[in-house]
């Protein structure tokens, strides 16, 4: 029989329920198989990304089963002189552990599955390409449409226009369905496609405040102000000060957007032009 990766803490298992429980073999044996096989299927999820998982898994589990172990129950102890207080604290500490057990492991899987932030430069280079796809869907959407127009114009059957746009290579022989199909005719007839000006033009208008950001950022230089700097750096709008701002300008900084950062000890937003706007009108450089 396979060994639990948790077997050896099976008697600190069984004591956590001891004060709690009639059975804390039962309970024991749970806990031990339940998260032994959590710990193990999370691993394989992890991959590489696994780190120090398996070690930050059992601290926490083996902390709040020490929570849990000082929680006690009236069915077992019995209620003469209960201490009731005490067994409160113990069962809010309980909660507290289990609580940051999982917060800990959700936020653990968040961090490793959290999709990169693109730079600036990337984004752009992405949204260029998604233009280009667009703008040619739309060209050979357009010719489709003039196809299937002439088509009807030459009185031609649907199956003679589908052939022209299958030779003209717009649709592949397994789309055939799609256009002769009943239930996807009007009165009978195959219908035009609609264009794509709507996401063409919103593709185009992503593209230029993109451009705007890129150049702005190779063109920067850090504006200084009575008590910091605005500079741009990762993609952020960071504003640094000498020292702590004063409470109305730290309000006005939140209402704004502006968050403090642990890592880079200045508040900062993401890097857009009205981002940078913002934060030279709170730090009164306009």
């Amino acid at each position: 029989m396979k060994k639990l990766l948790l077997e050896e803490y099976r008697q600190l298992a069984y004591d956590a329920y001891q004060g709690t429980s009639f059975s804390p073999e039962r309970r024991a044996d749970q806990i031990v198989k339940g998260y032994s096989e959590e710990l193990e299927n999370d691993l394989i999820k992890l991959g590489e990304n696994a780190g120090n998982y398996e070690e930050k898994y059992i601290n926490h589990l083996t902390s709040w089963l020490n929570a849990k172990s000082r929680c006690l129950s009236t069915m077992i102890a019995g209620p003469s002189n209960f201490p009731t207080r005490k067994a409160e604290r113990a069962n809010r500490s309980e909660s507290n552990k289990w609580n940051e057990f999982h917060d800990w492991r959700n936020k653990y899987f968040k961090a490793v599955n959290r999709v990169k932030t693109l730079s600036p430069e990337e984004d752009l280079d992405n949204k260029l390409k998604t233009l280009d796809k667009l703008i040619i869907r739309n060209e050979n959407i357009k010719t489709m449409n003039k196809i299937i127009s002439s088509g009807y114009r030459k009185e031609l059957s649907n199956d003679e226009i589908v052939k022209q746009l299958i030779d003209a290579k717009l649709i592949t022989e397994r789309l055939r369905k799609y256009f002769v199909d009943p239930d996807y005719l009007y009165d009978g007839k195959i219908q035009k496609m609609s264009t794509l000006g709507v996401k063409i033009k919103a593709a185009r208008d992503s593209v230029l405040v993109l451009k705007a950001r890129v150049e702005q950022k190779s063109n920067w230089e850090d504006i200084e102000f009575e008590g910091g700097t605005i500079t741009i750096e990762d993609d952020r709008v960071k504003i640094l000060h000498v020292s702590k701002p004063g409470q109305e300008i730290r309000t006005k900084l939140k209402s704004n957007g502006f968050r403090w950062s642990t890592k880079w000890h200045c508040w900062c937003r993401k890097h857009t032009i009205n981002a940078l706007i913002t934060a030279k009108r709170i730090v009164g450089v306009e």
